[in-house]
């Protein structure tokens, strides 16, 4: 089976998706049957040297025309796609995001297969109408994703969570739409759970949409406990939103904050690694593939009961789960955690356990199977 898989980012590993794409090469190893390309604007020349099977492709889009961009690069893609299929006559089309594939799923001969990675396009609808831009870019995006959800041979969620909704949501049948959990490399990573917690209690905050990740709830939790001195890193949010992001701290004296922006993979690890409790209570979260980073290190845990996080944290078993959007409850957990050596102890191994079912191996095992379904039935 041959497979070409399109990605507008690829280089800059910022989420669980793109480290998805990074980590599929490894079907070109470990399926040698197989034979899959990539396809991305997102590589430098210097790295595009090195990657046997990754194809660069140029978007150049004109200033007047940037708020067109994303639909634009539906044409610039399916043009280089095929481009490429007069070398590598392949067999099934995948996008990483169901709505790039939309010119692809109504045009193309060969099977396509899109992915929905978290259900952002799916919270605008006419209950919650707001003359705001971004409820109308919601909306707008939540047209085309639905359909070329239609038009995919298949739709893949990263979570039951986000497979149900997309079920729901785009009314599709249950066999249209499949679950493949993300997952990260384990190899390499140090697990320590047994932290003894400083004077300082060290937290981490790791999101780039630091409002969906509710860092104000986590600002308001924190001041509720000035018996405790806090150090709060920050990572993620663009430097333009640092004004925003420290004017919830202004007034909190328990709290010293660490505002860090975006920071490559490697250092988000060494924080992982130097902190005490990870804590990102989001109001939504498809999956969370930043849990199981954090399982993996062994840090403390919490989070919210929202979406796909509790098939990440077992239910509250591997960490805290907190009622989304709670202060009270999140103070409560953060408590609980500090004052309970032995139970962060529990949930820091139950974690480690609990994740090996995320293993990168299974996961592409079940990627390759998913998409021979395609071409067979096809």
């Amino acid at each position: 089976m041959k497979i070409v898989f399109c990605t507008n980012a690829f280089e800059n590993v910022t989420n669980g998706p793109v480290r998805f794409a990074n980590s599929i090469l490894e079907i070109n190893e470990r399926f040698p049957e197989h034979e899959l390309r990539i396809l991305t604007e997102d590589v430098s020349d210097e790295r595009l040297a090195s990657l046997r099977y990754v194809h660069k492709v140029p978007v150049q889009i004109p200033r007047l025309l940037k708020p067109l961009g994303q639909i634009l690069r539906w044409f610039i893609y399916y043009r280089h796609v095929k481009a490429l299929e007069k070398s590598f006559d392949f067999d099934v089309l995948v996008y990483i995001n169901s709505f790039n594939g939309t010119w692809a799923s109504l045009v193309s001969d060969k099977p396509t297969v899109g992915m929905i990675n978290d259900e952002k396009n799916m919270l605008a609808h006419w209950g919650n109408f707001a003359w705001k831009s971004l409820w109308f870019k919601r909306f707008m995006f939540q047209q085309f994703e639905r359909l070329s959800a239609k038009k995919h041979k298949l739709v893949i969620a990263n979570s039951e969570f986000l497979q149900e909704r997309i079920r729901q949501t785009y009314q599709l049948p249950a066999p249209k739409v499949t679950k493949l959990y993300k997952t990260i490399p384990l190899d390499g990573i140090e697990f320590n759970p047994q932290r003894a917690f400083g004077s300082t209690i060290k937290v981490l905050f790791v999101k780039a949409d630091y409002l969906v990740g509710q860092l104000p709830l986590v600002a308001a939790a924190l001041k509720k406990l000035p018996q405790y001195s806090f150090l709060l890193t920050v990572i993620g949010p663009e430097p333009w939103f640092a004004s925003h992001v420290r004017s919830f701290f202004e007034t909190i004296s328990n709290v010293q904050l660490d505002y860090q922006g975006p920071q490559p993979q490697a250092r988000v690890y060494e924080a992982l690694r130097s902190h005490d409790i990870f804590c990102v209570p989001s109001y939504t979260e498809a999956f969370g593939v930043a849990n199981i980073e954090a399982l993996a290190h062994g840090i403390s845990v919490v989070s919210s009961r929202v979406g796909g996080i509790p098939e990440v944290v077992d239910n509250g078993n591997n960490g805290w789960l907190i009622e989304s959007g709670n202060v009270e409850s999140l103070t409560t957990a953060l408590v609980e955690c500090i004052e309970n050596p032995q139970l962060r102890l529990k949930k820091a191994e139950n974690g480690r356990k609990f994740i090996q079912k995320f293993s990168k191996d299974e996961m592409l095992r079940n990627f390759v199977q998913m998409l021979e379904s395609v071409v067979n039935v096809h």
